[in-house]
């Protein structure tokens, strides 16, 4: 049993996790909408990636005028993923969040889903709805309640599992620090890093419930070259995420009854690529 501290004077230290690569058109945007967040306890962590445009000079400027930033200068070009892994390894908060250079928060996203993990101890992960803007300025909602009134871990990853439409709404969420550690962070399959967030939001379902909060507050915006824009979709890569599924149930802290029957299940289904957005 974890201690989650949700007593009503719970005031958690919060992470914002920035993994940031050659972002300089961008991330200006992104990093004042973690500014002008409403929860006081925030540290913003940065992972300059080695960025060959003028991203260092606008992350470092940015931290020089905000006393709650720490930059991380890698040596060597990490990729999203390892980057993204040693910002969780080195967060200093007891609560996450991934706040990727192309998405925009409102000021009281931290604010509103510490209050809807406060309410939800129980829950490893709280998230909002997600307004898409695309590179010719349509925009629309998203939405994942699928998880919604499910209280056992069989019952959500057995939901999650299929990758079902909107999976990727909740990696926009705030969840809680040690669920990092128990799953062993996100992790690359065969096919490298293509929807690797799947299988650790897969992981995070086991841990604990998911709390949607049904508002936007998170608006993602895509660019021209978008990395889930420019990916392809086939079989190879469908058995990648096959097995990468596979491997994290078996790994999982499921009792080996509830492990068979979530393999069975995603061994038998048919399996179908569904996009992912990062």
């Amino acid at each position: 049993m974890h201690d989650t501290h949700t007593q009503p004077g719970w005031h958690p230290r919060v992470t914002a996790l920035v993994p940031c690569h050659n972002a300089a058109a961008f991330i200006s945007r992104t990093l004042d909408s973690l500014a002008s967040q409403t929860w006081p306890n925030l540290e913003i962590l940065i992972g300059e990636d080695r960025s060959t445009d003028a991203t260092p000079q606008i992350v470092a400027k940015f931290a020089a005028g905000h006393r709650n930033v720490r930059v991380l200068n890698r040596q060597h070009n990490l990729g999203w993923l390892r980057n993204t892994n040693d910002l969780m390894a080195s967060a200093e908060g007891e609560l996450m969040f991934f706040a990727f250079h192309d998405d925009v928060v409102d000021p009281t996203y931290v604010e509103t889903l510490v209050r809807a993990l406060q309410d939800n101890p129980s829950a490893v992960l709280a998230y909002s709805d997600v307004e898409v803007i695309e590179v010719n300025g349509d925009s629309a909602t998203s939405t994942f309640d699928r998880l919604s009134g499910l209280h056992s871990s069989l019952s959500r990853g057995l939901v999650m599992a299929q990758q079902p439409h909107g999976w990727w709404v909740p990696n926009r969420g705030l969840f809680r620090a040690w669920a990092f550690h128990r799953s062993g962070g996100i992790k690359p399959n065969s096919q490298g890093e293509y929807c690797a967030d799947w299988t650790w939001l897969l992981h995070l379902s086991l841990l604990g419930a998911f709390v949607r909060v049904p508002q936007v507050l998170c608006h993602k915006y895509y660019r021209p070259g978008s990395i889930s824009k420019a990916w392809t979709h086939h079989r190879s890569q469908r058995r990648a995420l096959r097995a990468a599924g596979l491997r994290e149930i078996w790994h999982s802290s499921l009792p080996w009854a509830q492990r068979a029957i979530l393999l069975t299940a995603m061994m038998t289904r048919p399996w179908r690529l569904r996009k992912r957005r990062r």
